[in-house]
C-alpha cells in the first residue's frame, strides 16, 4: 500500500466529530490500495460540507455549482477515459439540487465513482432538511416537523 501522506490535501475545515472525516480516511485508504498516484486522480464536487472533500485530497479537482458535479464529471469522462474519476456529493447537493443530473449519469452508465454523503441534512446551512431528511424532523429552519416522506436512491435501481 502506498503512503497514505502522498494524499495530503489542506487541512479539513469540518467540526470535530463530523461523519465525513471516515469517509475521507477510508477514500484515501482506497486510492492508496489502488496504487494509484495524485496526478491519476480527479475529483468532482459541487457544493456543501461534503463537496469540500476534494479540497483535503492532493489530485486533480474542479469544484463546480450546486448540484451541478455530475455533468461536469460526465464532460470531463468523455474528455478523458485514463484518469480515476471521482464525484463526491452531498444528499441535498445530489438528491435535491441535482436530481435530474443524478438520474441521467445513471442511464449514461460512465465510469464514474459516485460517493453521497447522506446525513439527511443540508450541513452547511446547518439544519435545513434535505430530500432524505426521515418524515417528522424538525430543525432550527423548519420548526413544524416534515410532513414528506423522505427520498430513498434505492427507488431507482
Amino acid at each position: 500500500m502506498a503512503d497514505l501522506n502522498i494524499y495530503e490535501g489542506q487541512t479539513p475545515a469540518w467540526c470535530p466529530g463530523c461523519g465525513n472525516f471516515p469517509i475521507l480516511k477510508a477514500l484515501k485508504e482506497t486510492l492508496a490500495g489502488l496504487g494509484l498516484e495524485p496526478h491519476d486522480i480527479m475529483l468532482v464536487s459541487g457544493i456543501g460540507q461534503a463537496p469540500k472533500l476534494p479540497h483535503y485530497i492532493k489530485g486533480h479537482t474542479f469544484n463546480g455549482l450546486h448540484g451541478r458535479s455530475l455533468p461536469v464529471a460526465t464532460g470531463i469522462r468523455l474528455a478523458n477515459h485514463k484518469m480515476q474519476l471521482i464525484n463526491i456529493t452531498g444528499d441535498g447537493d445530489c438528491y435535491g439540487e441535482g436530481g435530474n443530473h443524478f438520474i441521467h449519469t445513471i442511464r449514461r452508465n460512465l465510469d464514474i465513482a459516485h460517493f453521497v454523503h447522506n446525513n439527511q441534512i443540508y450541513g452547511l446551512t446547518k439544519g435545513q432538511a434535505s430530500p432524505t431528511s426521515a418524515q417528522g424532523t424538525a430543525s432550527k429552519t423548519l420548526p413544524t416537523p416534515r410532513a414528506l416522506y423522505r427520498f430513498t436512491n434505492l427507488i431507482l435501481f
